[in-house]
């Protein structure tokens, strides 16, 4: 299924939801949005307190088979889910936890990070409402408070791209992201399926512009790809929120 077919996503309830046997499944979770309510701030999230229990049956049922995929770094992932040990992909697949050991899957010069993080900071430090996000290899602004800002924080994203040649500029929910070429979440996705999880039937859900792509590769995988939320989507199923999401996997759990 090309990235560019867009499909009027069918609403579903968390019980009609129809995923594979778990131990033939490779399921991928997008973390902001689609596993916890989105919030002003990156760091004001609220994680459901059953969550991290969620998670280890979801891992238990398949196997090994559940990687967390998050834009957030893997330590941010990490520190707010404690307790959790599966597999994380952080940075949109520039970084990887596997077995409780991290790896980067990218490299990227720290002073280049440090110099994009310096001058987004910079840009933001005038303007009222415009969060900035370190990545650990690159930045992103957050206008959330200030959606007037849309085009400034583009332009300003652009200017760093054209300075930076090997970065890429990625629109998401409020944000724009400068992060390196070639580092996305379908790729590191198709490098899973490829690896660790090759036989298996992959599922995805995401909810932002950033998980498109992958929902995506799993389509036209032949997989089950969720879009959770509002707006386009190439996801021929869609979930109304994070709560409909935790609730349709428990109920995968007790069906299996």
């Amino acid at each position: 299924m090309p990235y560019s077919a867009i499909h009027p996503a069918l609403s579903a309830a968390p019980s009609d939801l129809t995923l594979p046997d778990p131990h033939q499944t490779a399921l991928f979770l997008d973390f902001d949005g689609t596993l916890v309510d989105l919030a002003a701030a990156p760091g004001a999230i609220e994680v459901p307190k059953d969550l991290v229990g969620l998670l280890a049956r979801l891992d238990r049922a398949t196997a090994g088979g559940l990687v967390l995929i998050s834009g957030r770094s893997v330590a941010d992932i990490a520190g707010w889910l404690p307790g959790y040990t599966g597999p994380i992909v952080g940075g949109h697949g520039a970084e990887e936890r596997v077995a409780g050991v991290i790896a980067e899957t990218v490299a990227v010069d720290p002073l280049t990070v440090e110099e994009l993080v310096r001058a987004a900071t910079g840009f933001a430090s005038g303007r009222a409402g415009i969060l900035v996000e370190p990545k650990p290899t690159g930045v992103v602004l957050h206008y959330r408070a200030v959606p007037e800002c849309a085009a400034e924080v583009g332009a300003m994203i652009d200017g760093l791209a054209d300075r930076f040649t090997r970065m890429t500029r990625h629109d998401a929910k409020m944000a724009v992201e400068l992060r390196p070429d070639g580092v996305a979440k379908d790729v590191s996705l198709a490098r899973w399926m490829c690896d660790q999880f090759a036989g298996r039937v992959p599922v995805m859900f995401g909810d932002d512009a950033t998980d498109e792509p992958a929902l995506a590769w799993v389509a036209g995988a032949g997989g089950v790809a969720v879009k959770v939320g509002e707006g386009p989507t190439v996801a021929p199923c869609r979930l109304p929120d994070p709560a409909a999401v935790r609730a349709a996997l428990s109920n995968w759990l007790e069906r299996n």
